[in-house]
């Protein structure tokens, strides 16, 4: 049995104030769940932080988070270098990076 998978993909700002948003559909041998990480070519995802199905469309629905990296001496792994990676492994959108502060 193949199952359909629409995954969302919320990039945010090591201070929680800026975020982008991006997706994929897969076709998974199996239910997904919670915890599933995607082996993508640059490497792990984060693990998926929520499924819901929809009856109506006959899709599962996964989320998963991901948070800009504060590496040592000050060095970021920016949200745009993050993007950037995420749409090489196949995400689609992020055509706006949005401000969560306001």
């Amino acid at each position: 049995m193949r199952f359909q998978v629409q995954f969302t993909l919320a990039i945010r700002s090591f201070d929680r104030k800026r975020a982008a948003f991006l997706s994929k559909k897969l076709t998974l041998p199996f239910v997904p769940f919670v915890g599933l990480q995607l082996v993508e070519p640059s490497g792990n995802s984060e693990p998926v932080i929520s499924v819901a199905w929809s009856d109506e469309t006959r899709t599962f629905h996964c989320h998963i988070d991901a948070i800009q990296a504060q590496m040592p001496q000050g060095c970021e792994l920016d949200l745009d270098y993050l993007i950037e990676s995420a749409r090489e492994n196949g995400w689609e959108g992020a055509a706006k990076i949005y401000d969560l502060a306001a």
